[in-house]
């Protein structure tokens, strides 16, 4: 099998520059382009140093025929409201395409506003779109061109919610979660709150209980459990670099024990590549995430309390890692290929 030709059209920023790295070291991946909306002309390691001498594309504009005549999947790492303009002109040629972007993940236009306050650009292609996430969507992934790759929170609290959801445990109406989350999660950007000497030896919790993320949690979680789920959900920047850190509260409806629940963890992620299920009292960490595409899922009973936790790298798992998985998904390739 020839390899499969990859574009990334917006390649400049922190989700373009992770997903470039591990398309180059992707065994059956062939760089075709790198384009950007500034920087056009320049060679892409000029961008990111930390490339020179292993990639030797320079940057190009975004022109649609060219990209989509060179490719079989095109990764699209702009940022929201963004894609949603141009994804549409790519959609008239037979590309496979998944979107990084929060464009396409939202099932309406009415909880698109609800989310990011504008109307979408292109809601008759919404139903095209799956949602991306392979844990929850193999089949469905496996048969689309079009995907949707998920948020960075709700990756991590999809993952860990998603087997108590299925089963009936926990109560849907009043679920809680704290979700700390590394600076690169911003962006590339420059901002007043990602200034060093702002976040340092800082904790903020920010957009609390209105942040954009919410919808698609409760969008996903609501289909994972066949009625409406409610979340508050309050996340927190933290003076770390990359990672989430999800601690997720919930309130059991029935008796189950330690044992009872860590087994029917295992048994729902036994044969998933990326998610691992920590032993009974370990507690996930950041830092054991780092640079992966693993989420790792803790879980801890208090009478009929429930406290889940897991931890994912926000660029990796939470984006560009999981943009491979889904590419590997559709392409019936082996599905850890390039992410171990």
């Amino acid at each position: 099998m020839s390899n499969v030709r990859v574009s990334v059209v917006g390649a400049s920023g922190y989700t373009g520059f992770e997903l470039v790295k591990i398309l180059l070291r992707h065994p059956a991946v062939e760089l075709a382009h790198l384009a950007v909306r500034s920087a056009v002309g320049k060679p892409y390691a000029e961008l990111f140093p930390a490339l020179k001498g292993r990639c030797v594309q320079k940057c190009i504009a975004i022109n649609v025929s060219q990209i989509a005549a060179a490719s079989d999947v095109i990764f699209f790492g702009l940022p929201h409201r963004t894609s949603m303009e141009i994804i549409p002109e790519f959609l008239k040629y037979r590309n496979k395409i998944i979107d990084l972007s929060a464009d396409y993940r939202l099932d309406t236009e009415q909880r698109y506003i609800h989310a990011y306050g504008v109307k979408h650009l292109d809601k008759g292609n919404l139903p095209a779109f799956v949602y991306g996430l392979p844990e929850w969507n193999r089949e469905k992934i496996r048969q689309t061109n079009t995907v949707a790759n998920p948020g960075c929170f709700p990756t991590g609290i999809v993952l860990a919610m998603m087997p108590v959801l299925q089963a009936g445990l926990v109560e849907t109406n009043a679920i809680l979660v704290d979700s700390k989350t590394g600076i690169s999660g911003g962006g590339k950007t420059p901002k007043p709150a990602f200034h060093f000497p702002e976040c340092n030896e800082n904790v903020a919790a920010y957009k609390v209980a209105s942040h954009q993320h919410e919808p698609e949690m409760e969008q996903e979680l609501g289909k994972i459990a066949g009625q409406t789920v409610d979340i508050t959900f309050v996340p927190h920047l933290v003076p770390m670099t990359r990672g989430i850190y999800n601690t997720i509260y919930t309130r059991l409806n029935k008796s189950v024990t330690a044992a009872e629940l860590h087994n029917l963890y295992q048994k729902r992620y036994q044969d998933e590549p990326f998610v691992r299920v920590l032993e009974n009292g370990r507690i996930p960490e950041s830092k054991h995430v780092a640079g992966t595409n693993y989420c790792d899922i803790g879980m801890v009973i208090s009478g009929r309390r429930l406290i889940l936790l897991s931890a994912i790298d926000n660029l990796v798992k939470g984006a560009s890692g999981q943009a491979v998985q889904n590419m590997n998904v559709m392409m019936g390739l082996d599905e850890t290929l390039g992410l171990n």
